[in-house]
């Protein structure tokens, strides 16, 4: 068993004895060279890797010119100060071009590799060791690792055989985690997939697929069961607005309230509020705005969103708890039924939400109006078909969501032990 020393940084224990301790600037030198390129092949640094940006979409941030952009070698490790809590946001270049001098680039110096120390700023990322060194207005705001205290940054050095042999060894084992990784995100979309498929053919021909269909004279959906019917949003739902609010009114207890923010959460089910949703207001405002309550059978939609994908986006309400709808919804109540489970399923359909996302209009955040939601057309079933059709989905879409969340278990327990492993064998409490 090797000896082992303490290394005199909190975050990283004890080392073998026969490492040593020293600084980034010892090992690495920061490469500051300008492009002066007219047209060079731009780079990005992304959770999975450096990447070439197509700067022909005008996606993401396009910079008037990249003259003054660094240079980028095949094997410079590119460090992201700027973000220092969302995850491991280093990587080694594998391609040539230029990339913005916000990032700081690394080169080696004779006797460190760089693929044994991508894995070592991974871990100060993941341990939030960087993060601890940041410095700027808030944590949410410009905390930034500067360049001065990173090349002072405390890093162990191993001798480069052992660093190497490090690198190959956890090069191929993340490799087979990634793998196992990779094919369970690919199931999830092929699941999720299926699940928006058997949604959407369930909410628009119904479950007797031998029923009489009729055109639909709609654009976005071309024929329903010839006993359906076809109506505008308005005619079924009476609309309201949501708290006048911002996030400086939430409390720590009070009144249940869902925001714009909480419908466009991955923790929405869409059919029911999830309790990872809810947050709180003052009970004062059940008196003051009684009309933004919301009850069983009501929708909360969010009135703005970021991107198409998120443009119908909504909660079900499925209790008859006191709750709120906060800053940025719009309310929509039904005249007619308190089960409207089937509505919930249809608006969530690609189908349904193509008429919203022709409508609505914004650069940075995108208008979802109360004009825009009266003028939808939603197909009407028989009340008894609406609720038979979001019994069957109900069980459906609980069962598929299971073998997801498992799937996404697998994916954490596989992250954490990737991690694990990592901090394990960089420090040299795990020997290869």
């Amino acid at each position: 068993m090797r000896e082992m020393k303490d290394s005199g940084i909190e975050w990283i224990g004890e080392i073998p004895k026969d490492w040593e301790v020293q600084r980034v600037k010892h090992i690495f030198n920061r490469k500051n060279k300008k492009a002066r390129q007219e047209i060079p092949i731009v780079l990005s640094l992304a959770r999975n890797g450096v990447r070439q940006r197509d700067i022909t979409n005008n996606e993401g941030q396009i910079a008037e010119s990249y003259y003054n952009y660094n240079v980028v070698d095949i094997g410079d490790l590119l460090i992201n100060p700027m973000d220092l809590y969302s995850g491991a946001n280093c990587s080694i270049s594998y391609i040539n071009g230029v990339i913005s001098p916000a990032y700081i680039n690394l080169v080696a110096k004779k006797g460190s590799n760089s693929r044994y120390y991508d894995y070592y700023f991974k871990l100060q990322y993941w341990l939030m060791a960087f993060f601890s060194y940041g410095k700027g207005v808030s944590f949410e705001n410009r905390w930034t690792l500067n360049t001065e205290t990173l090349m002072n940054y405390p890093v162990i050095c191993p001798t480069y055989d052992i660093q190497e042999r490090i690198a190959n060894y956890l090069d191929e084992k993340c490799f087979k985690i990634d793998e196992i990784i990779a094919k369970e995100e690919t199931n999830i979309k092929l699941l999720e997939g299926y699940k928006q498929a058997i949604t959407n053919q369930v909410v628009t021909r119904g479950l007797d697929s031998t029923s009489e269909i009729k055109s639909s004279h709609v654009d976005w959906i071309e024929k329903i069961p010839s006993n359906w019917q076809k109506k505008r949003l308005k005619q079924v739902f009476k609309f309201g607005k949501g708290l006048p609010i911002t996030k400086a009114n939430l409390e720590d207890n009070g009144v249940p309230v869902i925001s714009y923010g909480q419908i466009h959460s991955k923790q929405n089910r869409i059919i029911g509020m999830s309790q990872e949703l809810i947050r709180y207001v003052n009970h004062s405002y059940i008196t003051s705005n009684n009309g933004s309550l919301v009850k069983l059978g009501d929708f909360i939609f969010a009135d703005t969103s970021e991107d198409l994908a998120g443009c119908g986006n909504n909660v079900y309400i499925n209790t008859n708890e006191k709750t709120f709808a906060g800053y940025h919804t719009i309310i929509l109540r039904s005249q007619r039924s308190v089960d409207n489970r089937y509505f919930g399923y249809l608006f969530s359909t690609d189908c349904w939400r193509s008429q919203i996302r022709k409508r609505v209009s914004g650069i940075k955040l995108l208008s979802i109006t109360q004009k825009i939601l009266k003028e939808t057309t939603i197909i009407y079933p028989p009340i008894k078909e609406q609720i038979e059709i979001a019994s069957y989905l109900d069980i459906k879409i609980h069962i598929i969501n299971e073998i997801v969340a498992k799937k996404h278990q697998l994916i954490e327990k596989c992250t954490e032990y990737k991690k694990s492993l990592i901090y394990e064998v960089v420090t040299g409490k795990k020997e290869v």
